[in-house]
């Protein structure tokens, strides 16, 4: 009975989850229905607001994850359940945020010299203009060649392809480029059509069984195939231009940071001859527009199909204004560095039907920091003659496959639902993360903060820095059956590198911070979110917290500056928690710095406040935690150090060299006092 002895040893002395280990190893050897009441009892100590849930296999999930399984089938609850575990979500999502003492202050500080002028911002997060300007270093090609893969797609249609590869062939380009054809099963002979033009181009064919429509799986195996540092995506009915390839590199070797859309116009070849469009490169150029069956990517205006997103590249200055450019991505046409897969992924082989996948993709690359432009110079002839339909129903399958994409792109197509009706996503809206180190005292109160939010659509990703104390086991015990967390432990890094890690993790397009001794009232998340969707250009948004002792006891509320300015920012960390960003903005930086172990934060917040805006909420929606183990506190000396060395790496950033922000005293380690000091 030793072990059982020790267990109500660690209960009396208040620890509760090292309590609730041993009691389960007491359950191995004596038999659980003996220690499950006193593990009840610890589960209600580390959460005085968890009580018991329906289903006993699911008894560690949180209310609203067992609402959400209910809501998909995948969990059955009777109705006096779901309405017991209702009222408990309620319950817990009770206690809303109070309004922050807010006093009317100067954004700009009054010491700011008036010629410090911080780098603009971009006009929108599509700026593709602006992230031109900032780069300071050429394109990488990393030992590939610079020039062009050319990945056609194709099923059957050989007459087409052969008018297609015929354009290619007047490419007027000072870059190479090569073509590969990617037969999805023809039954035709496409290969027969590219032996003509072996001696003409350099020319590849490789093909894949037909399993049905595959065409994410046929650009995959193309894009594999390709030798040049740049790829593009043209399918078979696509007919270039000639200055198609020169338009679409040349901005390429500016800017690899950009993926170009090329527009199409309808016309018909039907009647003209490969040879003929061969001999004559300005011929695909002067066919009149007509008029075909292809209601679903096409418009009819004056009596002819146009190209739909004309109007909107030109409202957006070719997508530069644009907030959703993703949208407007259509695989068909398409040009960007080979470096944005291995970063945002292959196409998803998923989509089987018509449509969907070019949104999908797109919003991977947006995500990840890329950038869109349309290009005029990249147009292409739809050759899609009146009165013909295409193999595929594109109505058909567009059904099929937008609700793949409102599941996989949250961004734009996600609405928020009520718990009654949520459903758990294949790529959730929201991840809060949490960089975890021996606070086995804390994690649960922490991490049940983050799924007790009245917003659902949402995941806790963990990172476990290595920790020395049983916080891993603590995790796994109590989430580790919890589709809305995940976890990953590695060895320790520090602060910058766990939540390297564990941002890398995430899957929703706003990531929330939140440091694993701390905990959120229960509409942190919805507070920031509606900031988010009332400006999508925004790149953070933060409440004010308060300071608390470990058992919730307030100490004070948090220092609060009530109106957020990037002047101000520079001079003080006035960027507290709790604090969201989105995904992009924080690819478009180079991350959490792992060489520091102070001010990392602070580091981070001025590298997102340098690539676009904030908004700051006067509402009090965190509680921090304080114990006297917080860095900021016990390493008072490098936290000054770092505090001002990251200050002057934003302004290095920005490329402000006459300025240098520099302590007053440096002799006291607790003052914070600047100057602002001409090189």
């Amino acid at each position: 009975m030793k072990i059982l002895s020790s267990a109500i040893a660690e209960f009396k002395s208040r620890n509760f989850s090292k309590a609730v280990d041993l009691f389960r190893e007491a359950g191995k050897l004596y038999g659980d229905d003996i220690v499950a009441a006193n593990i009840a009892m610890c589960l209600k100590q580390i959460n005085p607001e968890q009580l018991p849930l329906a289903n006993p296999d699911k008894k560690l999930l949180d209310p609203a994850t067992q609402l959400m399984l209910s809501n998909s089938g995948e969990l059955k609850l009777t109705k006096a359940q779901r309405e017991e575990l209702l009222s408990i979500w309620k319950e817990l999502t009770s206690t809303k945020s109070k309004d922050a003492v807010a006093k009317n202050v100067n954004p700009i500080p009054a010491d700011w010299p008036k010629d410090l002028v911080l780098a603009p911002l971009p006009d929108s997060p599509n700026d593709f203009d602006w992230n031109k300007r900032r780069r300071t270093k050429p394109v990488p090609v990393n030992g590939m060649e610079v020039g062009l893969s050319i990945v056609v797609p194709t099923f059957n249609r050989s007459k087409i392809l052969d008018v297609t590869l015929a354009c290619l062939v007047n490419q007027q380009s000072s870059y190479p480029f090569e073509v590969i054809v990617a037969d999805d099963g023809s039954g035709e002979q496409i290969v027969d059509v590219v032996r003509k033009y072996e001696a003409l181009l350099d020319i590849k064919y490789v093909r894949q069984k037909d399993y049905g429509y595959q065409l994410c799986a046929v650009r995959n195996l193309g894009l594999r195939t390709g030798k040049y540092v740049f790829v593009a995506i043209l399918d078979c009915d696509m007919a270039p231009n000639p200055k198609w390839v020169e338009s679409y590199v040349s901005l390429l070797v500016e800017d690899d940071d950009v993926a170009l859309i090329g527009p199409r116009k309808y016309v018909d070849t039907e009647e003209i001859s490969a040879e003929q469009f061969r001999n004559d490169p300005g011929l695909i150029g002067s066919l009149p527009e007509v008029l075909t069956q292809n209601s679903v990517a096409g418009k009819t205006q004056n009596m002819v199909s146009v190209d739909w997103r004309l109007e909107h590249f030109e409202k957006t200055d070719n997508l530069r204004l644009c907030e959703t450019p993703f949208r407007f991505f259509s695989g068909g046409n398409v040009a960007f560095a080979r470096k944005w897969l291995a970063k945002a992924g292959w196409f998803d082989e998923e989509f089987n039907h018509w449509g969907g996948e070019d949104n999908e993709f797109g919003y991977r690359l947006y995500r990840e920091g890329c950038f869109f432009r349309a290009v005029d110079g990249g147009m292409a002839y739809h050759q899609e003659p009146p009165g013909k339909e295409n193999e595929t129903d594109r109505a058909v399958g567009k059904k099929i496959t937008i609700e793949i994409v409102k599941e996989k792109v949250p961004y734009f197509y996600r609405k928020l639902v009520s718990v009654q009706d949520a459903k758990l996503h294949n790529k959730p809206l929201v991840s809060i993360y949490v960089p975890a180190y021996n606070c086995a005292e804390h994690i649960v109160r922490c991490v049940d903060s983050a799924l007790n939010q009245t917003v659902t659509d949402l995941e806790v990703c963990i990172c476990d820095d290595g920790s020395t104390d049983n916080t891993l086991e603590i995790i796994n015990l109590h989430y580790g059956k919890n589709p809305r967390v995940r976890v990953v432990s590695k060895v320790n890094g520090g602060i910058g590198s766990a939540s390297n890690s564990a941002v890398r993790m995430t899957r929703g397009f706003y990531i929330g911070q939140l440091d694993s001794d701390d905990y959120l009232e229960s509409d942190a998340v919805e507070l920031c979110l509606h900031e988010f969707f009332k400006d999508r250009a925004l790149a953070c948004v933060y409440t004010t917290n308060r300071n608390v002792n470990a058992d919730g006891s307030l100490i004070t509320e948090g220092y609060n500056w009530p109106t957020f300015s990037r002047e101000k920012l520079t001079t003080a960390m006035i960027a507290h928690h709790f604090r969201m960003f989105t995904a992009r903005a924080w690819n478009i930086t180079d991350g959490f710095d792992e060489k520091i172990t102070n001010a990392v934060d602070y580091d981070m917040y001025l590298k997102l406040s340098e690539v676009g805006p904030f908004k700051h909420i006067n509402k009090i929606a965190y509680n921090r935690v304080l114990h006297g183990e917080n860095t900021s506190i016990r390493k008072l000396g490098a936290q000054k150090i770092n505090h001002f060395a990251v200050v002057n790496g934003s302004l290095k950033r920005q490329a402000i060299k006459k300025f240098e922000y520099a302590p007053q005293n440096q002799l006291d380690d607790s003052c914070r006092k600047y100057k602002i000091l001409e090189r």
